[in-house]
């Protein structure tokens, strides 16, 4: 009987105490949901012309939101500490949340690059040429890191990287729409840095790591930013990888989501250099090289998994696995899946290209053809095909092409890397008007139409940025245009409306 009562009487004393710990996790649950940095929420996807994409995560729905801003060659966006979109830009301007052009937000990137190729709304730096940072010194103010590109006319035409600035954006003005403050600010001035950028957090959780590849040479800049602004730390050669010395400046660098890991995949060399990375220093070592099978494609890309263990790689035709953790990392490669011969519209081919870990802990994967959907790794924590990839699962309102924005771990040190909770139902809002062209692709005649807006003028530029058409007319809805000089190809249609607006869309010549 003694026994009963000591039993009854620990449960009374325990019972109010399990009440506490659960509703002391519970706050905690709830004050770390709302503190869980949700800088990557939003994705803008690139569209060649046709309104872009709004990819949001969150309130357990992925919506859609249609923007009249193109996105041929780069890309990047930011939101707030609780998912609200707040800037993007295309390297050319920035735009903010009510998808205007930010206060001071024109000419990023001035020079002749920037003309020739930004009235098409593009800039040609490559997936990973530019990329918002919060600035760990002030909540309401972020960085845009990116790179500019210099262009030699003759005797041939070359193009190249000629900086790495920065602009700052300030969320204190025009009632929280923001003004850029600064922009075009040189970090490094080098003629051989490549627009391959990847960002970690500092071992502080707060500050963060900026490396960035150099052109033809076995070497890496970082940089850090912290409370007191960006600086470059050095340039560390020497790293082993001689096979960069004969490399082609297209390749991915990204760290893993823990940030202890980095790798650059090559799509030139078909290679992936694996290295392991001090958050303290900034400092690469350990040096490993995983041959990938040659797909004969200069396209691609590359995805951690949430844990870090899985690395998986689009070959533009195939999909690998490989496991960081075996003993011998080229000889654990399963082969994911092949390209199922997919044509959207039996013209774009939806290939494997580039990948970014969603906040969903779900991997997707586009392609730089215009396509009506992503392919998604399910389980990219899973072991081979068990990981569960499906090819043009996750259907979109209208195409996308090009690139995915590049994001890091936001979240490493302080909250879990990706909710698995957060669903992929899908619903559309449509923003802005659009310029509908029909039929797309022509051959003989095509129409623009801007619905209820009048045209005042045509532009028809090809994607070297080059004019090859324009046209003024009297205003008017729609303009029908012969395209017998036409080269086959595909171009951008700009029309200037009577409120000098510009809309713009994807015109394809057969």
């Amino acid at each position: 009987m003694m026994v009963i009562f000591i039993m009854h009487l620990m449960e009374r004393l325990y019972r109010p105490l399990l009440l506490l710990v659960f509703f002391t996790n519970h706050l905690f649950f709830l004050v770390g949901q709302s503190m869980i940095p949700k800088y990557d929420y939003n994705w803008i996807l690139d569209s060649y012309g046709t309104p872009c994409l709004v990819i949001k995560f969150g309130n357990n729905t992925i919506a859609y939101d249609s923007l009249n801003m193109d996105y041929g060659f780069t890309n990047a966006c930011i939101s707030d500490i609780e998912g609200n979109l707040i800037a993007y830009t295309n390297a050319c301007q920035i735009k903010n949340s009510a998808f205007k052009l930010m206060e001071n937000g024109d000419q990023i990137n001035p020079g002749q690059a920037h003309r020739e190729n930004c009235p098409a709304d593009r800039y040609p730096a490559g997936e990973q040429g530019a990329i918002f940072i919060p600035n760990p010194g002030d909540s309401m103010r972020y960085y845009l890191i990116h790179a500019s590109i210099a262009i030699q006319d003759f005797p041939i035409l070359i193009t190249w990287v000629d900086a790495i600035s920065y602009s700052i954006v300030d969320l204190k003005y025009n009632n929280g729409l923001g003004k850029v403050i600064l922009k075009n600010n040189p970090i490094i001035t080098d003629s051989s840095i490549c627009a391959e950028m990847a960002v970690v957090k500092n071992i502080n959780n707060k500050d963060f790591w900026i490396l960035s590849k150099v052109a033809y040479e076995n070497a890496y800049y970082r940089m850090l930013l912290n409370s007191n602004g960006i600086s470059v730390i050095g340039k560390q050669n020497n790293l082993g990888d001689t096979s960069s010395i004969k490399d082609f400046p297209l390749g991915v660098c990204i760290f893993s989501p823990n940030g202890e890991k980095f790798i650059r995949y090559s799509v030139y060399l078909d290679n992936i250099s694996l290295f392991d990375f001090d958050r303290s220093t900034g400092l690469l070592s350990n040096y490993r090289s995983i041959p990938v099978i040659d797909s004969m494609m200069l396209d691609g890309g590359a995805c951690f998994s949430p844990s870090g263990r899985f690395l998986y790689v689009g070959t533009y035709w195939d999909l690998y696995q490989y496991d960081l953790e075996s003993n011998d990392i080229k000889a654990s490669e399963v082969h994911i899946a092949h390209w199922d011969g997919f044509r959207y519209q039996n013209i774009f081919s939806h290939m494997f290209g580039r990948m970014q870990l969603g906040p969903d802990c779900k991997i997707y994967i586009n392609c730089r053809n215009s396509m009506k959907f992503l392919h998604v790794i399910n389980k990219p924590d899973e072991k081979g095909l068990a990981c569960d990839f499906r090819q043009n699962q996750l259907e979109l309102p209208q195409t996308h092409g090009g690139f995915l924005p590049s994001f890091p771990n936001y979240r490493l040190g302080v909250a879990p890397v990706c909710d698995p909770n957060l669903a992929v139902s899908v619903y559309e809002i449509p923003i802005y008007r659009y310029l509908s062209v029909y039929p797309n692709p022509a051959s003989d005649e095509v129409s623009l139409n801007a619905e209820d807006q009048n045209i005042k003028s045509v532009q028809i530029i090809d994607l070297l940025g080059q004019l090859v058409y324009h046209q003024k007319t009297n205003p008017t809805p729609s303009i029908k245009l012969k395209l017998g000089t036409f080269n086959p190809g595909t171009y951008i249609a700009i029309c200037t409306l009577e409120d000098s607006s510009i809309l713009r869309s994807k015109l394809i010549v057969n």
